[in-house]
């Protein structure tokens, strides 16, 4: 009996340290960005997006460090960038995503196209010119909050899609943060 209390003793640290590993490597899957979590699908039902928000077309507009470096709080100003800028772009829980200034190349723009997994996060870029072309946009509803569903493939906003974005830059600081609050979004 006291040699099952002593084993008993040393297996309870090795699962108190095994039982949270275990949800990390459940959680982690290792798989694509967003890999068993619900996506945007208007179809799908799961979302509805309001009407006239996102739309197809050609996007013009400032590159996101022009615009950045301009743009003052409460201005409306209209934003031309590539989704992307991290391995994840989109949130899981509301409607809201990063772009990059199109001038930055992502790996997918290289001369070997294949050689990185995700290619939307830019990680051949200088980290610091990433930081200073990077946005996030944000869809709300009528009353100003964000829509409370992920928006990754709905009306064709995937990683590396190129958009225009006009809004109104809702945060704008010292850090190098710039929100942008959309009212339409042109997507090619």
């Amino acid at each position: 009996m006291a040699t099952n209390r002593a084993r008993t003793a040393r297996l309870v640290p090795i699962a108190l340290l095994a039982a949270p590993l275990a949800c990390i490597a459940v959680a982690c899957d290792g798989g694509s960005p967003g890999a068993g979590r619900a996506m945007a699908t208007e179809a799908g039902g799961q979302m509805k997006l309001p009407d006239g928000l996102v739309v197809a077309g050609e996007p013009s507009g400032t590159p996101v460090a022009e615009c950045k470096a301009a743009a003052k709080q409460g201005e409306t100003v209209t934003i031309l960038g590539r989704i992307g800028g991290s391995r994840v772009p989109f949130t899981n829980d509301v409607a809201t995503f990063t772009i990059v200034d199109p001038a930055l190349k992502s790996c997918a723009d290289g001369a070997e196209p294949d050689h990185c997994r995700y290619p939307w996060d830019y990680c051949c870029e200088d980290r610091a010119a990433l930081k200073r072309s990077m946005a996030t946009i944000e869809l709300v509803n009528a009353a100003g909050e964000p829509l409370p569903f992920p928006v990754r493939g709905a009306s064709g906003l995937v990683p590396l899609a190129t958009v225009a974005v006009t809004g109104t830059v809702v945060e704008k600081n010292d850090a190098g943060v710039m929100v942008v609050r959309a009212s339409r979004i042109v997507v090619k």
